[in-house]
């Protein structure tokens, strides 16, 4: 992203790929069809970042959700809500005509890593695969790059634009932030977000693939006897039951503030009648006293607030919470405060959003907010 927005005009510029292939995971999301951003205002961007949000706030309305889009229409990359329908993205008071997720209209991620790949070779980048950094240090106003095969280069400038630790296989395992705190730059505890959670005693593996809509999810510290204190988060939408656990967009966007051992509690927010008859048997049997009868009381307690203990969150979420912390960046260029000329963009940034294309959104935006800064510097 940073390379496809940024022209060298002739300045030498090298794009360090640690796989053998580019884009592995941008090729991932959105289940293969890359949700690259969301419709509606900016201003509501901030919001889906949680506190992280107010930091973003300069680079994603200087670089913007309707910024993206008509960059990728300029470039012939057609777009579509999650329906297929048609978006358009124009300057006026609404920006665009969707206010959704937005996808490439062939609903293939391919055509927009061609795109990028296809603007950094026009922008004069050189791009080498199977590139692994292994040491990154500063020497006498230079940066010193080592990779994996001992060939080692120098650059008055270096853009870590590495990940976080989910999905290793594509690349994101995480690796760099051990370099850059060897540096001394902050790094908050990576771990996965966006991911299913599984619950001790988990009853429902039985209604795996079924989805209950407008659901809120409470993660709560918790202590050995379960008493809940220190309410951690509170989201609504989608609840997915799978045969190990819970999914669904409400899952998956309150999973980075949950914890093994932790309570997370379930507000169905429906009557009884409305739930599946399954489900409804599941709970009328969770509900049973000792002689066998159901205990109404009980049943509807499970309505209002079902909970579980946390055993533990997938590691393969789909994307990474926690990495270098914000307040060791200019959120104006991205830049390392204490480091000239190390810039820090994407998700191995302290910030994730929630489900919805916000996360490639704030890629693009950092990237942009970069992409300025060097282009200043560099004079070009």
């Amino acid at each position: 992203m940073l390379a496809s927005q940024l022209d060298l005009n002739g300045a030498p510029g090298l794009v360090l790929e640690g796989g053998c292939s580019l884009g592995t995971k941008l090729l991932m999301s959105g289940g293969g069809r890359c949700n690259i951003t969301h419709g509606g205002s900016i201003k509501d961007f901030v919001y889906a970042y949680g506190d992280e949000g107010q930091t973003l706030r300069r680079c994603l309305y200087r670089h913007s959700n309707l910024d993206l889009a008509m960059w990728f229409s300029a470039l012939g990359v057609e777009l579509a809500d999650e329906n297929g329908d048609p978006v358009y993205a124009y300057y006026g008071p609404d920006g665009m005509d969707s206010a959704g997720r937005i996808f490439p209209a062939s609903g293939k991620a391919r055509d927009v890593l061609n795109t990028l790949i296809s603007e950094a070779a026009s922008n004069l980048w050189q791009i080498e695969g199977d590139a692994k950094v292994t040491g990154l240090r500063r020497d006498e106003g230079l940066w010193e790059i080592t990779l994996e095969n001992g060939y080692e280069l120098t650059a008055e400038n270096v853009v870590i634009a590495t990940g976080g630790i989910t999905y290793p296989e594509t690349g994101s395992d995480g690796s760099m932030f051990e370099m850059l705190e060897d540096l001394g730059l902050d790094i908050n505890e990576p771990r996965p977000a966006l991911a299913p959670v599984y619950v001790e005693d988990y009853p429902y593996a039985e209604l795996s693939g079924v989805s209950i809509p407008d659901v809120t999810a409470i993660a709560f510290s918790s202590d050995a006897a379960c008493t809940c204190k220190g309410k951690a988060a509170k989201m609504k939408g989608d609840l997915l039951f799978t045969h190990e656990g819970l999914s669904g967009p409400v899952i998956l966007n309150i999973s980075k503030y949950v914890r093994p051992g932790e309570l997370i509690r379930l507000c169905y927010n429906k009557e009884l009648y409305e739930l599946p008859k399954r489900m409804q048997g599941i709970l009328h049997e969770r509900s049973r006293g000792l002689l066998g009868d159901v205990r109404t009381n009980v049943l509807a307690s499970f309505l209002d607030h079902d909970d579980f203990t946390v055993s533990g969150v997938d590691k393969r979420g789909m994307v990474t919470a926690g990495g270098v912390s914000l307040d060791e960046i200019d959120n104006a260029t991205m830049q390392a405060k204490r480091f000239e000329g190390l810039y820090i963009i994407g998700e191995a940034l302290d910030a994730d959003g929630i489900t919805g294309g916000y996360n490639l959104q704030m890629c693009w935006s950092t990237a942009g907010a970069c992409a300025d800064d060097l282009r200043g510097k560099l004079e070009i």
